[in-house]
């Protein structure tokens, strides 16, 4: 039967591609790719993977239109043609009609595969885009079009068995916007239901788990073969159903089989549902967990009462073969006649319950065993801390060490307000983010990992990684994907990574397929995804002039920053209604984190945020925050501190040239206006290194904004106010470093 059947679907293809205009269909997606990605808007994103990704979206929403129509019209051609009864006496069952028909129709919409990939490649290869990368995308979007078709085609095909002409046409059109459109527009975000997801004619429109080329396919691999594993059986049911149906025009032998066959189909559909089934319904009792160690709004506590100090912290990872992560962490705590101290000076240490010592560490993860000072002792897990008396520390002891090993699985998955999904964290062999603040090792005290907002949603604290001057020494092996942290890596002849320094605010790791773009000259490395290599390449040749400037301002060298992270981040974090404006770029160690989207790209504000973080210690965009403040101290005084920060880009771009302005943050403060005035009359006057002298006085002492609050708990990790600087402390730093000349006056300036 299975010759007939092709030579029954070459019939029908042929009689497709006769009517030509079906071949103009094709060649339109083509154009339509090209035009999106063939020539970039120069302001913004050079990503041509990130361009590609919107224009799956849209081209696949509109093209799983086809195959429905084409299902039907195929199906009523022949059913309604005088010729259908001789037709039926062919030697093809009505099961082998229907396959030709699937196969013939699956053939033709395969040229639409073809067609943007070919599109897509040419942009590639003219963008110079590396070939490995190229081919992943083809190969895992050609995947995803051949699936939706695939199920589009036969839903089309059985409705045109089930309806006539008049009533399938109208049903096919309902049934490509309520499953292209309708269910991941409206439905899934409005009540949350993943488990819709299986039901999509198409995966791409509002996916929030697409779109990063690196972590796309690691994180969603899982849940895309589920839900194309039922696709299949799906469209096998909606087949043969539509051969039992055929049985009404041409009736089968044997009236039952066809119908018992259908009830099978129906039945391994049904079995091919329930893993993506058990899938959503793990995440969704992993969820409840963590909720259940997560600080509701009004039970959260200030964490840096109850942190502890860290002197050291040895870490010792690997990746076992079932993906699970096996840990030993070494935690070295100074003590006082066996007290703890806290982590900032000045404070007095808490704990939430009298005389117990708690470590976070992320609820997922079990702990297998706990030693104190060489010892095993007795310790309590209770959501996310491990807890033992404080009494069993050693009076006798300076330093206490702590041995913990643990381990287990991170998957952290959640769905967010409109239908977004993200990850607090994960863990695979090719792909992993380990963010420092979710306690994927222990942290010293503090008050919960977790919190949940108004809404009952999870969120993480990211001032949780705070161990402020702690010295860490991380060793991790069995990893494929190449491994990045936010501490400097080390060298090693026996395949580990080791990443060794003092930190502040812990360790970030994050792994994957990510390009090293280095420029020789250049200590700062840039780590990103293979589409925005060229763009990493510009970006660090224009910052090396940028660099030169900001230390001729500056009079030393600034070398504060190791590495940049830019690649699309909207897969981490807790999820938001919008998931491409997750998070703004911030900093943690000495690392630099650009999350990329279609207009945040390596621009002159990527480059002023990274001179903001050399000469200043900005560790998040802080300008809007301070200009909220109104930069007054409190005596009602305005600050001049943003003004200060302005005159060292004006000097910059009065020496360096308008090609690459360092932007001005208080252009229209009248405070700045004075100011401009000094720097330009002191500029003029020949006596700019001596105006330079002024500007290092405020800043050795600190010009650093403040940080906007991370996540929706409102956690910071920098401070919460902006530096002040009185009009009457710069003018005497002023007139004590410049000639006796006179200057124009500053606004509210006592001594004229």
């Amino acid at each position: 039967m299975i010759p007939n059947v092709l030579r029954q679907a070459a019939m029908e293809l042929r009689s497709l591609l006769l009517l030509r205009w079906t071949l103009l269909l094709p060649a339109a997606a083509s154009i339509w790719m090209l035009l999106h990605t063939w020539r970039l808007r120069p302001e913004s994103s050079q990503d041509i993977n990130l361009y590609a990704s919107d224009t799956h979206q849209m081209l696949l929403m509109l093209t799983t239109a086809i195959p429905l129509l084409l299902g039907v019209l195929l199906m009523r051609r022949d059913l309604l043609h005088p010729s259908a009864e001789w037709l039926f006496r062919l030697p093809l069952p009505a099961g082998g009609w229907m396959a030709a028909k699937w196969l013939a129709g699956l053939a033709y919409m395969t040229l639409y595969t073809v067609a943007v990939g070919a599109a897509y490649a040419a942009s590639a290869l003219r963008h110079g885009l590396p070939a490995a990368s190229m081919w992943r995308q083809l190969a895992l979007y050609g995947l995803l079009y051949e699936h939706a078709f695939a199920v589009s085609l036969a839903l089309g095909l059985f409705l045109g068995v089930l309806l006539p002409l008049r009533f399938s046409l109208p049903a096919a059109f309902c049934a490509w916007v309520f499953g292209s459109l309708f269910l991941q527009a409206y439905i899934r975000p409005v009540y949350e239901w993943s488990w819709l997801k299986a039901f999509y004619l198409q995966p791409l429109f509002e996916n929030s788990l697409l779109g990063n080329e690196v972590w796309s396919w690691p994180l969603a691999r899982g849940e895309l073969l589920r839900i194309m594993g039922f696709g299949a059986a799906f469209s096998l049911f909606l087949l043969v159903a539509g051969a039992a149906l055929l049985g009404r025009s041409k009736p089968p032998l044997n009236r039952r089989r066809p119908w018992l066959l259908a009830l099978v189909a129906m039945l391994a559909a049904a079995g091919a549902f329930a893993p993506f089934a058990s899938l959503e319904a793990a995440r969704d009792v992993h969820r409840a967990q963590l909720e259940q160690a997560a600080a509701s709004p009004d039970e959260r506590l200030d964490p840096a009462a109850y942190r502890f100090r860290l002197e050291r912290m040895d870490l010792r990872l690997e990746l076992a073969g079932d993906g699970s992560l096996v840990a030993e962490a070494t935690l070295e705590l100074p003590t006082e006649k066996g007290r703890l101290l806290p982590a900032e000076r000045g404070r007095t240490l808490r704990y939430k319950e009298p005389g117990i010592v708690s470590l976070l560490l992320y609820p997922s993860l079990q702990v297998r065993s706990v030693q104190l000072n060489g010892v095993p002792i007795a310790w309590e897990r209770k959501g996310d801390s491990i807890r033992f008396p404080e009494l069993m520390l050693d009076r006798g002891r300076p330093v206490q060490t702590v041995e913990i090993r643990y381990g287990g699985r991170l998957d952290e998955w959640l769905s967010g307000p409109g239908g977004s999904e993200s990850y607090l964290a994960f863990l695979r062999s090719d792909a992993l983010y380990l963010p420092a603040s979710l306690g994927w090792y222990p942290l010293p005290g503090g008050d919960t990992l977790l919190a949940l907002d108004e809404d009952g949603r999870l969120l993480d604290r990211p001032s949780s990684a705070l161990t402020p001057g702690a010295a860490y020494e991380v060793e991790a092996s069995g990893f494929r994907a190449p491994l990045f942290g936010t501490l400097p890596e080390e060298p090693s002849a026996d395949g580990a990574v080791r990443f060794r320094g003092v930190s502040g605010a812990g360790l970030t790791l994050v792994g994957g397929r990510f390009e090293t773009v280095r420029r020789e000259g250049e200590a700062i490395r840039i780590v990103t995804t293979p589409g925005n290599r060229d763009e990493a390449e510009a970006f660090l040749e224009r910052f090396e002039r940028r660099r030169e400037g900001l230390e001729e301002l500056a009079g030393a060298p600034l070398g504060a920053v190791r590495q940049l992270f830019f690649f699309p981040m909207h897969l981490i974090g807790a999820p938001v209604e919008a998931p491409s404006v997750n998070r703004s770029w911030h900093a943690e160690n000495d690392t630099l984190f650009i999350p990329q989207t279609e207009h945040r790209n390596l621009d002159g504000y990527a480059e002023d945020a990274l001179s903001d973080l050399l000469l200043f210690g900005d560790v998040g965009r802080g300008e809007a925050m301070a200009r909220e403040n109104a930069l007054e101290d409190p005596s009602g005084s305005e600050s001049v501190a943003l003004a200060i920060r302005s005159a060292y880009a004006y000097l910059y771009n009065k020496q360096r040239g308008p090609d690459e302005p360092y932007r001005i943050e208080a252009e229209e403060l009248p405070a700045w206006r004075s100011m401009r005035a000094l720097i330009q009359a002191a500029y003029d006057r020949g006596h700019a290194a001596l105006a330079r002298e002024v500007l290092e006085q405020f800043r050795s002492r600190g010009l650093a904004l403040p940080e906007p609050p991370r996540s929706g708990a409102g956690e910071r990790m920098a401070a919460a106010a902006p530096p002040y600087v009185t009009v009457d402390e710069f003018m005497k730093e002023w007139r004590a470093r410049m000639p006796d000349d006179r200057w124009p006056p500053m606004t509210d300036d006592e001594g004229g």
